[in-house]
């Protein structure tokens, strides 16, 4: 049937599309109520250390595409604090005006470079920022961000570039058509290691799964390769790169083919259904000979018609590509406890963090009860971004309850 092939056209053309607006291109020949979606500033970072210095470029975004920060940015202010909290004895402190954009800036991203003393660099001390922002009515909004120092951040003296891009490799994660460049900051051409293992990691498991591995998995090293300075990476094949193992300050990159974080490709629709899916549903989709129709029966089914169909597929997809975003680490965003919450039940109410662990919290409402889910960060070789959900029995009616509602196609959109 025709509108079922509409369909999927709609969800890739909708999902796709590498850095603008995720959804652009999509159209509704009967406009709708859009529920007004506020600002998501995220910060990531990169560092090299130089001449005693510690120098960090940060990029801010807003992820969801709502707040042009580029635009909006004014000013920012940061200061090394002896601790986590904004009470902690302030060791420096600066604020900086931002100029006027640059026609070589990256449209709705703020870039920014920072430098410490080295000496500053050092547990227990953190680095605290603060981006003001200009809104509309010429109203302020302030975001902070924290990044925790270590002496060892000052062994670092080389820096992955994006050679499309030219601008530093900020985030867990890129693609088999990227390339990275290696810049030094050292006096000796020392080369850097780069294993590569294969990628088999399993997506989250439900909330109330109380079920531990039987033993701990072990990672094979498929490949290894050695850099020195200026040399180009090409990822050919994807896997879960390891830069610089031995090291204090070793980074792990997820590489995926296509155009990750956005979903471009049938075949990607139908990983991310696990969450909604039954086993028999799961086999039957990836067995299907022809994903795209496979996908398109089963969100008419749950949607009951077109229309309805696409607002799920939407809200469905934004979802995943937002985790994919913020939450890769050494699997992709998507398929990690903080992915597989937000897909299912949304944006939290609120978030808030104390020590390693990160609280969210579903407010009620008419379609939905409170909720509370807590992540408590985990030690991993490759990623700091890795959060794993304290389980409980207690969250079981809730995940039926979400799941029913999407299989019902009455998940609040």
């Amino acid at each position: 049937m025709r509108y079922l092939c509409l369909l999927l056209i709609c969800v890739i053309s909708a999902c796709g599309g590498g850095g603008s607006s995720s959804y652009r291109g999509y159209s509704n020949p009967a406009p709708a109520k859009v529920k007004q979606e506020m600002p998501e500033v995220t910060m990531q970072h990169a560092y090299y250390a130089s001449n005693d210095s510690l120098h960090l470029l940060l990029k801010f975004e807003d992820v969801r595409q709502v707040l042009d920060i580029l635009q909006a940015a004014s000013s920012y202010e940061y200061a090394v604090r002896a601790g986590l909290s904004g009470r902690d004895a302030a060791i420096l402190e600066d604020s900086l005006d931002l100029v006027n954009r640059k026609i070589t800036d990256v449209e709705g991203q703020l870039h920014l470079r920072l430098s410490l003393p080295g000496q500053l660099v050092q547990e227990p001390n953190v680095l605290h920022l603060r981006v003001w922002q200009v809104l509309s009515g010429q109203e302020r909004m302030g975001v902070d961000f924290k990044i925790p120092l270590n002496s060892n951040m000052m062994q670092k003296k080389y820096l992955l570039m994006n050679t499309t891009t030219g601008k530093p490799l900020y985030q867990h994660y890129t693609t088999t058509s990227d390339q990275i460049l290696v810049r030094s900051y050292s006096d000796s051409d020392s080369a850097i290691k780069v294993n590569r293992f294969e990628l088999d990691f399993m997506p989250a498991a439900p909330p109330m799964s109380m079920q531990k591995p039987a033993v701990a998995r072990t990672l094979s090293i498929a490949e290894t390769y050695m850099l020195t300075s200026s040399d180009t990476l090409s990822f050919e094949q994807e896997g879960l790169y390891y830069f610089n193992p031995e090291s204090a300050f070793s980074k792990g990159i997820v590489v995926l083919p296509g155009n990750y974080p956005y979903i471009t490709k049938a075949e990607e629709l139908v990983q991310p259904l696990i969450y909604l899916t039954t086993s028999q549903e799961r086999d039957a989709l990836f067995k299907a000979t022809d994903p795209k129709a496979a996908v398109d029966a089963f969100w008419l089914d749950i949607g009951g018609n077109e229309s309805r169909a696409r607002e799920l597929v939407r809200t469905y997809y934004k979802r995943v590509e937002m985790a994919n975003k913020l939450f890769t680490a050494h699997k992709a965003g998507w398929a990690t406890d903080r992915g597989m919450i937000y897909i299912i039940y949304g944006r939290p109410s609120s978030v808030s963090q104390i020590g390693p662990n990160i609280t969210w919290i579903y407010r009620e409402s008419d379609t939905s009860p409170y909720i509370k889910f807590v992540f408590t960060k985990k030690e991993n070789n490759f990623t700091e971004n890795y959060y794993e959900l304290i389980r409980r029995r207690e969250y079981e009616e809730s995940w039926y309850s979400s799941v029913a509602k999407w299989r019902a196609g009455k998940i609040n959109l």
